[in-house]
């Protein structure tokens, strides 16, 4: 059991590793290239497995806690000697941390990895638009395209194999178990069902392309002899201004001494000035971090508020006949706030069934057992508490129901398989059922 949670959330550190790097690259504290991005990504994927093994079994163990802490402080230190910057020392080390204990919380599905394997598309596209456009116009004897199409293809390959192996290791609803024979066979269903649909978008964006190139030889010729035809006015005004002037200052005698050095200025001892670099140079660097920044936080948001659309959405479906066993957290519950603009959403996280309907019903079945003087421990599993609940209760259908609700919650938190409707409504009736039997 262990072995297949810890391979599966390795599923989803391998991506998330290759989305550092790709970021690193993209803001200039790891070298552009395909060594750097693979080296950087099996790196700091290893460092996730072991991190995510060590929180995985630190909640028996206080000890392999206090480890994970030192491994922190350690990615840290790894990260000021690698990049030489205590800033990014410091959000290497968060990164870490946050990340392990976002992917144990949350568990690993096919759409989690499709939202990671976008990500690092997204910053490989922006890479290649950027090293395009600037690589070829200043270093074009030096830039190679290939390196980004390696990359590219890297993270393509990745995703397809991960979705295979995502899909193998899953656990399924049928009680039965399939041979291996059958559930390879199956995931190589799903593997060639993606490269078909790969290839239909790359063949739909290459055909999309050359027409767009295609249109662009046919318009660039008229369209540029009209632009010429708009701006040649304008540059014979401007020819005809700089004659004029020309003209005027060249009878004034003191502007000639100038221009001849004659007078007191010839006599005058010029230093010559080192302009430096232009600049437009100079600024270059940050101009391209401030775009690519810009186009990362707008594609964020726009993604972001389409997840929770969508559940805003979801949210909306007719209540259950047992909606009734739900107590409205506050006045605002039944109002579909974005979370971009309602800042309490963010500070807020009191669990509710918007959240997660089975882990509040577990909740609320976790307060009625503590008001009854039987608390969960932390350092406790749900089997375990389950457990001590059969020593200290004696009534066997509070038991019984009890048996019930951990098994629902144990098969939507640990199992990842979602509950059916009639299994969540008998979830929710149970917990019902069970502080109804405690009030009489």
């Amino acid at each position: 059991m262990i072995v297949t949670t810890i391979g599966r959330w390795t599923l989803a550190f391998w991506l998330e590793a290759l989305l550092l790097a790709g970021c690193f690259m993209l803001f200039g504290y790891l070298s552009a290239g395909f060594g750097p991005f693979l080296l950087f990504g099996i790196i700091a994927s290893l460092l996730f497995v072991i991190g995510g093994l060590i929180f995985h079994e630190g909640s028996r163990n206080p000890l392999l806690l206090m480890l994970l802490y030192l491994i922190v402080a350690g990615v840290g230190v790894l990260g000021y000697l690698t990049f030489d910057s205590g800033m990014i020392a410091l959000i290497v080390a968060a990164l870490y941390f946050w990340r392990i204990q976002a992917v144990a919380s949350d568990g690993i599905s096919h759409a989690n990895l499709q939202r990671r394997f976008v990500l690092v598309l997204m910053v490989c596209l922006i890479q290649l638009v950027i090293g395009g456009l600037y690589g070829s116009a200043v270093h074009s004897e030096d830039f190679q395209a290939t390196t980004y199409y390696w990359m590219l293809g890297l993270t393509l390959g990745s995703y397809l194999l991960l979705s295979l192996l995502e899909y193998v290791t899953r656990e399924h609803t049928i009680p039965t178990r399939l041979p291996a024979s059958i559930r390879v066979k199956l995931g190589g269903q799903v593997l060639a069902a993606h490269s078909l649909v790969t290839i239909g978008y790359l063949l739909i964006a290459s055909a999309v392309l050359g027409a767009l190139a295609l249109l662009w030889s046919w318009v660039k010729g008229p369209l540029g002899s009209g632009l010429y035809w708009l701006i040649e006015p304008i540059l014979k005004k401007l020819a005809d201004w700089a004659e004029g002037l020309s003209g005027v200052l060249g009878k004034d005698g003191r502007v000639n001494d100038v221009l001849d050095n004659q007078g007191q200025g010839a006599d005058q001892f010029y230093l010559p000035v080192d302009q430096g670099e232009p600049l437009i140079n100079l600024l270059e660097p940050y101009l391209i971090v401030a775009a690519s920044l810009l186009i990362l936080i707008v594609l964020t948001r726009y993604i972001w508020k389409r997840r929770y659309h969508k559940e805003g959405v979801a949210e909306q479906t007719p209540p259950t006949h047992d909606a009734t066993a739900w107590t409205p957290l506050s006045e605002s519950d039944g109002k579909d706030g974005s979370p971009l603009r309602d800042v309490r959403h963010w500070f807020k996280k009191t669990p509710g069934p918007a959240d997660d309907p089975v882990r509040y019903a577990y909740y609320q079945f976790l307060k009625h057992t503590a008001s009854r003087g039987m608390p969960i421990y932390r350092f406790e599993t749900s089997q375990e508490y389950l457990l001590r609940l059969h020593r200290q209760w004696q009534d066997p259908a509070s038991l019984q129901l009890a048996a019930k609700i951990t098994d629902s919650y144990e098969k939507h938190r640990y199992r990842e398989q979602s509950l059916a409707p009639e299994e969540l409504a008998a979830m929710k009736q149970a917990v019902k059922s069970l502080r109804e039997t405690a009030a009489t």
